[in-house]
């Protein structure tokens, strides 16, 4: 991966949280939403998989922002299923959840985002 620049890596982190706000906000449907912001964790590889020691200092530094990212795509976005889906009991054992659960979960993460609620 290229050198991750701050400046450019902050940006990013900006226009995702208002994506994440404008979702729970009802700005944005939850299935635009996936559109937008799917795949911003792994492209950026915000876990650290594709950074030297420098891109590794960086997302350490803004570890409090990235977070909430590391939590929707860990904790909703693998989990979500259709709607359909998500009625099934054997998707619900699997902990798998539709779009009205994922914009709860949605809601929980955005109230931590800088600024506050969202």
């Amino acid at each position: 991966m290229d050198a991750l620049l701050e400046s450019e890596l902050l940006a990013a982190l900006d226009h995702y949280d208002n994506l994440v706000r404008q979702c729970v906000a009802g700005e944005l449907t939850f299935s635009e939403f996936c559109v937008s912001y799917d795949p911003f964790y792994g492209a950026y590889a915000l876990d650290g998989h594709e950074h030297d020691l420098e891109g590794k200092a960086l997302l350490t530094k803004l570890a409090s922002r990235i977070a909430p990212h590391q939590a929707i795509a860990e904790d909703i976005l693998s989990k979500v299923c259709a709607d359909a889906d998500a009625m099934l009991e054997t998707y619900r054992r699997a902990g798998r959840f539709g779009s009205a659960e994922a914009v709860k979960k949605l809601k929980l993460v955005a109230a931590g985002l800088p600024g506050g609620e969202a």
